[in-house]
């Protein structure tokens, strides 16, 4: 199959702010395994062994459960570090990245597309990598994303054709009153500040 037929649709889905922090995470550290970066996989062996030992005892760094925090470390180190060496044929402070191999590259080409539009809708307070404009790696254009003019309730109720529907009570019409003169996207965020009572919101497409 070709290039061309695979890519026959243009997809979008719709995510929270976290599910695309998280979705960026697994792209970023699914690209540097594939590239046999043992760092990246020797974080998952510690992350499975700390949840173990704070569910045991209740510190995830816990010095008397099997052998202790350090040890751990050390044979995660050392396994990961095998295993680069028998599967990657790389010593141990070598290892691959960009142009390695080209579904690594389109993770982390997807990886920054996204951390760089979070870091777009975020404070800006804090330039680096993610303020950095994305670099097209492998055969695939760069993804695009946007923020979405849409929200959802807490209970991830679909929005309407309106474009706000706000449920209250009597003690919300002055807050609401105030909210005129601020912009759509910022009105909630108000009202939640000041006025921190048992309501809900949904807003559509502009």
């Amino acid at each position: 199959m070709s290039k061309k037929d695979k890519n026959k649709h243009i997809y979008t889905l719709e995510l929270t702010e976290r599910q695309a922090r998280i979705l960026s995470y697994a792209c970023d550290h699914a690209s540097r395994i594939i590239c046999g970066q043992d760092w990246t996989y020797q974080e998952f062996l510690e992350a499975a062994w700390e949840k173990r030992a704070k569910e045991a005892t209740g510190n995830r760094m816990d010095d008397d459960f099997e052998g202790g925090w350090q040890q751990m470390r050390d044979d995660a180190e050392k396994m990961c570090k095998e295993m680069k060496q028998r599967f990657w044929g790389l010593p141990g402070n070598a290892m691959y990245g960009i142009h390695y191999d080209d579904v690594s590259d389109i993770l982390f080409s997807l990886h920054q597309v996204i951390r760089h539009q979070l870091w777009l809708d975020g404070d800006r307070k804090f330039r680096g990598v993610d303020s950095d404009d994305p670099m097209c790696y492998g055969s695939e254009p760069l993804a695009v994303m946007r923020k979405a003019d849409i929200w959802r309730d807490s209970n991830n109720e679909q929005p309407t054709d309106e474009k706000w529907v706000i449920t209250f009570d009597v003690e919300m019409q002055c807050a609401i009153d105030r909210c005129k003169h601020i912009k759509p996207n910022h009105v909630w965020a108000y009202l939640e500040d000041i006025a921190p009572i048992n309501w809900t919101r949904r807003i559509a497409k502009h």
